[in-house]
């Protein structure tokens, strides 16, 4: 006979769900020129528009489709089942294609960054709010990164001119279950 039912902050696996990470400065590899933005052989101006990325720091991308909400002593449950895609934000002044960005951060992180991930397996999990906090969540998303963004080129006198920027929050792992 097989138990259903996961045990009180454990995955279904029986490990403890991790609490949200904190966000931390991320090794990248940094853009050369002026203010952190590309430039070409000769120095300057770039051969044409380019994203920069900086202020890169690794997060919990959160899917808000898959976040339960508590207060204190109130059980949580959370459960995807395979298949189940999450995505993450991309904010922007004015509209660019998300790919030009989501490649830049591939390259800046050098890391498996996208706007969607889709889950391989079936995933859950339950936490207790604790009494030493007033209200929770638990969250299905991913291990991810948070960064800011600028499309933008070189001018002849060397002075980047932006023409959209925005920041991006992107999964790179999936699935992960977090909580806070």
């Amino acid at each position: 006979m097989s138990n259903t039912s996961s045990e009180v902050n454990a995955d279904l696996d029986g490990n403890p769900i991790p609490q949200a990470p904190e966000d931390v400065d991320v090794s990248v590899n940094s853009p050369s020129g002026s203010a952190n933005h590309p430039m070409n052989a000769d120095g300057c101006p770039n051969d044409g528009p380019s994203v920069s990325i900086t202020n890169v720091k690794g997060t919990f991308v959160r899917d808000n489709d898959e976040t339960v909400y508590g207060q204190s002593g109130v059980t949580l449950s959370v459960s995807v089942a395979k298949g189940h895609t999450l995505t993450g934000t991309v904010t922007y002044s004015a509209k660019l294609s998300q790919s030009i960005i989501i490649e830049s951060a591939e390259e800046t992180v050098g890391g498996s960054v996208s706007y969607a991930k889709t889950t391989t397996v079936t995933l859950g999990g339950t936490w207790k709010v604790p009494s030493n906090q007033k209200d929770g969540w638990l969250a299905l998303g991913s291990k991810g990164y948070s960064f800011n963004w600028d499309y933008g080129s070189l001018n002849g006198g060397c002075k980047w001119h932006s023409i959209s920027h925005g920041t991006a929050k992107l999964p790179a792992l999936s699935p992960y279950i977090a909580h806070s």
